[in-house]
């Protein structure tokens, strides 16, 4: 990954990131404000070894063993020997240990100073031990070296700075914590954006559908909870451009023998097979092609609800193929047939469900009647259920010239997208191509393998299915409730579906 990948990383799990940001700033204010205030005092002490001001031999090996000196005596000065006469002098109520973890020495490299800090949240406290501690630590290296005869009197340590009373903390620092709690939260955040995007297997690309061809790339509008058909977009729409393109490319996909009757299917509900079916009807009947809209759902229909059609409950698909109208097939499909507000469009619809959809889709009547559609319009497009919960358009796929997927962008699973693609490859069924929907209108587009030259302000929203109840609705972009794929009984009623 480059960096403009992460940018759009970034971008697309924007709101991780602004998240655990904030979190962690929040954080890291909470503590700088509430944790108690501690205070630091600092002394200086002079190690050196008296001698002859005119023998330069002694000065010089005073000099390096008074180094050597500091080095253990940083080491020692928070031992007892120093602490336990400074307690008894401040009259602290603490031990020796818990003192010594308050008190820190360092002895710089090449010199005879040592640097003594002393910690503590009262500020005039902690002043008064490091004072105590150089005076007392005096007392205590001129006893530790009495010991030995021979260095009586050879070292002398010397406070050069004293402690003065510190006026601010020394932690919390909140300005660096602060910093920092800004610093691990984006850095948490893009962890996980990265996470999400080795962990994420959706289809969101040309290239994550294989050889596949790409039929259509159709943006996510808004304007479509509400307005669903193109008839009410503009006429220059992205959306309406988009299923444009989507006709040119299947006339002209098979040069010699283009497709006349498609059958439109998707791997799960909620991915805008409905809408685009009925979009891609009318935009043929829009050319001036004599088009069909078969709902060959025969399980969960909604196109007579999208379009404002009338349901023929006694008169439509299922009654064609289950023969409870005349012996006379062709009369019969003149009249379940319904005209529609769109010049050139007609539509077949479901009417009464039938508790057999299966079945009724793998009998000789509905290849009679493919037959039949086929030489009356110059395209019939077939409205399927999905293919993974049912197998009914892997049936109706076996009677039609190629099957379109409609694959919804960052929410169809690769595996899923995979298995709907096998269900029509391996029964001998041609698959057209792929409808890739829903696409999000935001900055980091190019993800998704789509350019779009206008702006409308759209907002990307996903939405999930959480199950397929029955009867569960969702009012959803795609015209697809989340329901369960058991056929509904004869008596149920129009309002229960």
């Amino acid at each position: 990954m480059d960096l403009k990948d992460y940018y759009r990383l970034l971008l697309r799990n924007l709101p991780i990131v602004i998240a655990t940001t904030l979190v962690g700033t929040i954080i890291a204010g909470l503590y700088s404000f509430l944790a108690t205030p501690v205070y630091e005092a600092k002394i200086q002490l002079f190690v050196s070894t008296p001698s002859s001001a005119l023998d330069i031999s002694a000065l010089a090996q005073g000099s390096s063993f008074s180094q050597q000196r500091v080095k253990s005596y940083a080491q020692v000065i928070n031992g007892p020997e120093t602490l336990n006469p400074v307690i008894q002098k401040l009259h602290l109520d603490v031990t020796a240990d818990k003192l010594a973890k308050q008190v820190s020495a360092t002895a710089p490299l090449d010199t005879v100073l040592i640097n003594v800090t002393v910690s503590n949240t009262d500020p005039a406290l902690a002043a008064s031990i490091a004072n105590a501690i150089g005076t007392q630590f005096s007392l205590t290296a001129n006893t530790l070296e009495s010991s030995d005869p021979t260095m009586a009197g050879s070292i002398k340590v010397s406070m050069v700075k004293s402690a003065v009373l510190p006026t601010s903390p020394a932690s919390p620092k909140k300005g660096i914590n602060i910093i920092l709690g800004f610093i691990l939260g984006l850095g948490l955040g893009t962890g996980l954006s990265i996470l999400r995007q080795i962990f994420d297997n959706t289809v969101k690309n040309e290239e994550q559908l294989g050889d596949v061809p790409l039929l259509a790339a159709i943006a996510f509008d808004n304007d479509a909870i509400d307005n669903p058909l193109i008839t009410k977009a503009g006429r220059y729409a992205t959306r309406t451009e988009a299923f444009r393109q989507l006709r040119t490319n299947l006339q002209f996909i098979r040069a010699d023998n283009p497709p006349k009757v498609i059958a439109v299917t998707s791997a799960l509900p909620g991915e805008g097979k409905t809408t685009t079916t009925i979009n891609l009807a009318i935009m043929l009947a829009q050319a001036g092609m004599k088009t069909l809209l078969v709902e060959a759902d025969l399980r969960r229909p909604r196109i007579c609800e999208y379009m404002g059609i009338e349901d023929k409950q006694d008169l439509g698909l299922a009654q064609l193929l289950n023969g409870e109208l005349n012996i006379d097939l062709a009369k019969d499909v003149k009249k379940a047939l319904n005209s529609s507000e769109v010049e050139n469009l007609s539509v077949l619809t479901t009417g009464k469900i039938p508790p057999n959809p299966a079945e009724l889709l793998n009998s000789p009547r509905f290849v009679r009647l493919v037959e039949l559609l086929r030489k009356d319009f110059d395209y019939v497009i077939f409205d399927c259920p999905p293919l993974l919960p049912v197998t009914d358009a892997a049936i109706i796929s076996t009677q039609m010239d190629g099957t379109i997927l409609v694959v919804r962008a960052g929410s169809t699973r690769i595996t899923q997208f995979r298995g709907a693609y096998d269900a029509i490859a391996s029964i001998g069924s041609s698959v057209l191509g792929v409808v890739l929907n829903m696409i999000p209108l935001s900055r980091d587009g190019e993800d998704y393998g789509y350019r779009y030259g206008y702006s409308y302000g759209y907002k990307y929203k996903y939405g999930t299915y959480g199950d397929y109840s029955p009867l569960k609705k969702q009012r959803g972009r795609s015209g697809y409730a989340p329901a369960g794929y058991a056929p509904r009984e004869q008596n149920q009623t129009k309002s229960d579906s």
